[in-house]
């Protein structure tokens, strides 16, 4: 916990974004769905597919007709619609991730917008704010459109390495499939990061509207609430409650106050981290401490220590001599 003179108030500063991006096995994709940005794109970029010389032209032709395109637009500045055709969604690698970023984001304008005391002037600039950051991340994309298809062919071709004969028993091949596995999930970072910042800076002109008497008003709460996502509130409370949660393990297990409760809750701590990184799965970091914790956990629930040398031995002994059964 940090206090911020700024806005007069304690933050979490703990954030479990990096613990949840870095899950690994099969229940990986449910520990980053709950990541509050990324859009989608574990299941909308990263799909598996091949790369053949007709799907090769198709989007060779379609970035440098998109280049022209955008040229002109520059020169006149008069900016057509981003957009795909149903042609263009299924050889364009980028394409449904782009409609699902351009999805979200129009849903935070129109959130923004409906804020309750911003002018109609205010309302006009948030749409072309809007719009602007549609064709930035359309240049983004296209210019590694082609990068992105080779990334998807390899994803592919890793696929076919792990379905073929014998693939699981030679040491040597499994080696090369863990090695190409950390090599392409790591690909789409620079994607996923840009669009990272986009988000960030398409939230910093939205604030960026008010007026210095809207931001000592409710607008300004009003306007940062509209700005928050569901998954973003949500991570927020999940801080909280993992800080809440270690922070009181902690002094629980050190008083030896309600010791098998707070060892049990440490444990499930400690096994959530543990199901994130299985040690089966290739490139899982090592968690042998985490392991050996989370038995030392077990071990106090079960011996429940606190009533040897802690608060709970004294609780445990007045409880007995008022509330015990007297002997006759």
């Amino acid at each position: 916990m940090v206090y911020d003179k700024g806005q007069d108030t304690w933050k979490v500063e703990f954030s479990s974004a990096g613990f949840l991006s870095q899950a690994k096995g099969p229940m990986a994709g449910f520990f980053q769905s709950q990541l509050p940005s990324g859009h989608q794109w574990q299941s909308l970029l990263v799909v598996p597919e091949q790369l053949t010389a007709e799907s090769g032209a198709k989007l060779g032709s379609w970035a440098g007709s998109y280049a022209k395109r955008r040229k002109s637009e520059l020169g006149s500045g008069k900016h057509s619609e981003v957009q795909f055709s149903d042609e263009e969604r299924e050889f364009v690698p980028h394409a449904k991730w782009q409609e699902q970023i351009i999805a979200d984001w129009a849903e935070t304008q129109r959130r923004f917008n409906n804020v309750p005391g911003l002018s109609e002037d205010q309302q006009k600039q948030a749409v072309a704010l809007f719009e602007q950051r549609q064709r930035q991340l359309a240049d983004f994309l296209v210019q590694d459109s082609l990068d992105i298809q080779t990334w998807r062919h390899e994803l592919w071709r890793l696929e076919n390495n792990k379905s073929e004969p014998g693939a699981n028993g030679l040491p040597f091949q499994e080696e090369r499939i863990a090695e190409k596995s950390m090599e392409t999930k790591g690909t789409p970072r620079k994607w996923v990061g840009g669009v990272s910042s986009f988000d960030e800076a398409f939230v910093t002109d939205l604030s960026g509207l008010l007026t210095e008497e809207q931001k000592k008003t409710s607008v300004a709460s009003l306007a940062d609430e509209a700005l928050t996502t569901a998954k973003q509130k949500r991570l927020a409370r999940m801080d909280i409650a993992v800080t809440g949660l270690i922070i009181g393990v902690g002094i629980c297990l050190l008083a030896g106050f309600c010791t098998r409760i707070a060892a049990l809750g440490g444990a499930l701590f400690l096994l959530s981290v543990i199901v994130t990184q299985p040690p089966w799965v290739p490139g899982a970091v090592d968690i042998s401490s985490q392991v050996i914790e989370f038995a030392a956990m077990l071990l106090l629930a079960a011996v429940g220590a606190g009533r040897w040398a802690g608060l709970d031995s004294i609780i445990h002994c007045c409880w007995s001599k008022c509330c015990g059964t007297k002997a006759s």
